[in-house]
Order: C-alpha cells, then sequence, then structure tokens
C-alpha cells in the first residue's frame, strides 16, 4: 500500500507541475516569444541647454533579430525618424508622429540610426544595434558625410563610440 500512495503522490506532483507550467506560460511556446524594450521620448525642463533638454531615453538600444521596440510620446514635437544613412539596405525606413506608442520589429541584423525630426538639430538621435553586424568603420564614415547639422553627427559618433568600446 505505500508504494501505491507513493505512486499516487507522485502523479499529482508531477500533474500540479505541468498545470502550474501551462498556466505561466513556460511551455515550448515561450522560447519563440520576442523580446521586448521601450524607449521614451524626453522633454527635459530642467536641462540647462537644449543639447540636454530633448532626448531619446535610452538613446544605445541593443536587439536580437526579432526583437521588437515600442516607442513612446510620439506626440507634439517629437517624431522617430530612419536616419538613410545610417540605415540597412532593403529595409523599409521608420516615421513615427502623432503617435503615443508605436512599435517596430528589427528582423534583421545591422545599425540603425534615429532622430526626431524637429530636434535632431540638437542632438536628439538615437542608435539600435541589431545582432552583430560588421561595417562600423563604414558607419562612421556615413556619420561624418551625412547631410546633419553638427551636434547631431557628435551625437552618433558618441553612440558609435559607446558601441565599440562595448
Amino acid at each position: 500500500m505505500t508504494s501505491d500512495l507513493s505512486t499516487s503522490t507522485r502523479r499529482q506532483v508531477l500533474k500540479t507541475a505541468v498545470a502550474v507550467l501551462c498556466c505561466s506560460g513556460m511551455t515550448g511556446g515561450a522560447a519563440n516569444a520576442r523580446a521586448s524594450q521601450t524607449v521614451d521620448q524626453i522633454t527635459d525642463p530642467h536641462a540647462t541647454a537644449a543639447t540636454n533638454m530633448f532626448r531619446f531615453e535610452p538613446d544605445f538600444v541593443t536587439l536580437s533579430p526579432g526583437d521588437e521596440l515600442t516607442f513612446l510620446n510620439s506626440r507634439s514635437d517629437h517624431t522617430v525618424h530612419s536616419v538613410p544613412e545610417l540605415w540597412p539596405d532593403g529595409v523599409p525606413l521608420v516615421k513615427i508622429a502623432h503617435k503615443k506608442e508605436a512599435s517596430v520589429t528589427f528582423d534583421r541584423e545591422g545599425f540603425y540610426g534615429f532622430r526626431c525630426r524637429r530636434h535632431g538639430r540638437y542632438g536628439m538621435v538615437m542608435l539600435v544595434v541589431v545582432g552583430r553586424p560588421g561595417g562600423a568603420d563604414e558607419l562612421r564614415e556615413a556619420i561624418e558625410t551625412m547631410r546633419a547639422k553638427p551636434r547631431e553627427r557628435t551625437g552618433f559618433t558618441g553612440l558609435l563610440d559607446r558601441y565599440q568600446s562595448a
């Protein structure tokens, strides 16, 4: 009778464990879930200069292919626009405006440069790195030769420096 009780107890424990895994979403499908991060667009009224007042937070993001990035507060004067010179060939450009929240999925490895169309001139830029792309030297050259205000170029150069020093 002891062995029946032991087998019965083991079965009940196994059933409970399976039920917990199913309810928590920890079955095989969880491995296919995409990671998601959030970027806010900040206007800091306490900043001492316009270069610090307008910014993406965070302004540097690393993702794996298939991950999603959600941009918040693309309302009023803030926007999220791709920088074509800092964008993988063949990947559709992003233009987000007048939205409280908008998500972008990054399926391809590469460097993705973004700017706020209005505040980019103050250095409101960000860099997304997907996977482990090569071509950082080419990206640096593109930053130096792209049509942009000096603060925008400086912002992208600093973000690329952070990537290369990581």
